[in-house]
């Protein structure tokens, strides 16, 4: 969602970009040993997430992977996001073809190891 790439960065930790379309693959083939996915705030018995974080959750969990919560003020109901699909501000998809373009996913907490 947007054209800003955030990593969580931490002593200990080794941050690796994933692309989407590679999730599975990487947490199938245990190249990842832990998934933190950013919430915004606790809702409806989940965690709500910035869009795609709970094909995430549903994949870490399904490969053994722990899925974690860590905080962030980012507020994905309210941020200015394009409802169409683009990326570093042109449109990607033909005029006239429409796009289903989610800004929050809500996360059950059966899916998360740990919140931090």
């Amino acid at each position: 969602m947007g054209t800003r790439l955030e990593a969580f960065t931490a002593k200990g930790y080794t941050t690796t970009v994933i692309t989407d379309n590679m999730v599975g693959f990487c947490l199938l083939k245990k190249r990842v040993e832990s998934v933190f996915l950013y919430y915004q705030r606790m809702a409806d018995a989940g965690a709500l997430c910035q869009g795609g974080s709970l094909l995430i959750a549903v994949l870490a969990k399904e490969c053994g992977v722990a899925c974690n919560l860590y905080p962030t003020d980012f507020d994905p109901e309210t941020a200015e996001v394009p409802g169409d699909l683009s990326f570093a501000g042109d449109t990607i998809a033909p005029k006239g073809v429409k796009s289903f373009v989610t800004r929050t996913d809500r996360v059950p907490m059966h899916y998360i190891a740990k919140v931090w």
